[in-house]
């Protein structure tokens, strides 16, 4: 491989998002419990908190792994606006089950031979603004 060539692939690398850890915000509105993932900007709606959640565990690993099949990655590159960190900063913590999510990786975006990898899930409650 060229030096060029090593220099494109570093550059495409260091440029990639790097997840290993998602922040769910969750709150009540109008009824309804809200599940925000604000490392991508991701929401899911439920009738209880637990059920949001695992709506939005459902959305955010259909997300990433699409993203990564499509090496679109552009799509895991927006973060929820500040408002909302604030909230989560405010928030308290809790216990979700699962976890971790676990992301089925294509071998077309593998630099070293992965099958899969998991993220850890952190959450917490605060009240909507």
């Amino acid at each position: 491989m060229t030096d060029i060539a090593i220099k494109e692939l570093l550059s495409e690398l260091v440029s990639l998002p790097h997840l290993d850890l998602l922040h769910y915000l969750l709150t009540e509105s109008e009824g309804k419990h809200v599940a925000h993932c604000l490392d991508i900007d991701l929401v899911a709606t439920g009738d209880t908190r637990e059920k949001a959640a695992l709506k939005l565990d459902s959305l955010v690993k259909a997300h990433i792994e699409l993203t990564l099949a499509t090496q679109r990655f552009e799509n895991i590159a927006t973060r929820a606006p500040r408002i909302y960190w604030d909230q989560y900063t405010e928030g308290k913590p809790i216990e979700l089950d699962p976890r971790t999510l676990h992301i089925q990786i294509p071998e077309s975006v593998q630099i070293v031979p992965v099958s899969e990898s998991k993220l850890r899930v952190l959450a917490r409650a605060a009240h909507a603004a």
